[in-house]
């Protein structure tokens, strides 16, 4: 049995080529989204015209399977008459034949900036000679300031301050993927507070060694910043006292006190991450700031989403991405902003 149904409503088409094409996209689609949620949802695709199933027909089958609510996501671009008033009226048709279900609409898909690369796709597709060309052979240091130049033309507009839209730049650069830009979450006062950490030169320490040896060591010793790995600190021994811990996070716990006024810098391990968070929400550590980056699908995403919870400065990127050189990118970007 099912709790939740979705239906992924499209417009339909009276060719024959559209009608395939709108049964495939849905099946690809109807597939593809059951993957991001939780097993007793169960989703369908329908046209709002000329194809079957219609809305009436995916909504019944729905409620047959068991569903007490529906969310209807239409598969258009525009808030147009389909959006304002046909689907609505729909809807409204709906609550009366099934009294016992709930129902949703969900925005339309509108601008996203996935669509600005497809549609770029498309155009290159259709006239590949408009690509740009190739660049000639440079220095390292001019393909890093054309890289930035061309990642700055590509990022969506951000409210972000100067400093901010530095570290977003390096990681865009470092990811090679400009959706990490809206992405990216800043506590209202982490650059400030970074910048004096690091001019005083307090410790930066890593989950992995991956981050630690990404971190600029020469700038790092400019300010007299020690760049520790928490895994390297922990003797075998130490992980006892922590029962069912994984080894980082048995670092963060190995570390103590020592992580009061430091920079910490994860992007390997949500356990790491979720343990850190512990310790600062029991007050038994106060780091200065927490580059909370882990990667993956366990327990990444809502480590990340602790984290931003807490009043306490961090940069983190929202959702599954990161990687330990994201969060050394982080780390380098924000000496170079402490250095100028």
């Amino acid at each position: 049995m099912i709790n939740t149904g979705i239906v992924i409503l499209a417009h339909g088409s009276r060719g024959e080529k559209g009608m395939t094409e709108i049964t495939e996209v849905l099946r690809r689609l109807s597939h593809g989204v059951r993957a991001f949620l939780s097993a007793d949802v169960e989703v369908a695709g329908a046209s709002l015209q000329f194809n079957h199933p219609d809305l009436d027909e995916a909504v019944g089958y729905l409620v047959r399977q068991g569903a007490t609510r529906v969310v209807i996501v239409p598969y258009f671009l525009f808030p147009g008459r389909h959006i304002t008033e046909h689907i609505p009226q729909l809807v409204e048709n709906l609550k009366s034949a099934y009294p016992g279900t709930n129902f949703n609409i969900a925005d339309n898909l509108g601008l996203d900036e996935y669509l600005v690369d497809l549609v770029a796709k498309r155009i290159l597709e259709t006239a590949p000679e408009l690509a740009p060309d190739g660049a000639p052979h440079v220095s390292p240091r001019a393909i890093e300031q054309q890289s930035m130049a061309i990642v700055e033309r590509l990022l969506p507009p951000l409210d972000l301050s100067p400093e901010e839209l530095t570290v977003v730049k390096r990681l865009v650069h470092t990811a090679g993927d400009r959706h990490i830009a809206s992405l990216v979450r800043f506590h209202p006062v982490a650059i400030t507070v970074a910048l004096a950490a690091i001019r005083l030169g307090r410790p930066i320490f890593t989950d992995v060694r991956m981050a630690a040896v990404a971190v600029n060591g020469r700038l790092a010793a400019k300010f007299g910043c020690p760049v520790y790995c928490a895994l390297e600190e922990l003797g075998a021994a130490d992980t006892d006292h922590v029962e069912g811990s994984t080894r980082t996070s048995a670092a963060f716990h190995h570390l103590g006190e020592r992580l009061n006024e430091s920079i910490v810098a994860i992007g390997n391990s949500p356990t790491a991450l979720l343990t850190l968070v512990a310790l600062i929400t029991q007050k038994k550590v106060t780091p200065a700031i927490v580059i909370g980056m882990p990667v993956g699908f366990v327990q990444a995403k809502e480590s990340k989403e602790k984290l931003v919870e807490l009043d306490i400065p961090y940069i983190s990127i929202a959702g599954t991405r990161g990687g330990s050189a994201l969060a050394a990118a982080t780390v380098n970007a924000l000496l170079g902003l402490a250095g100028r």
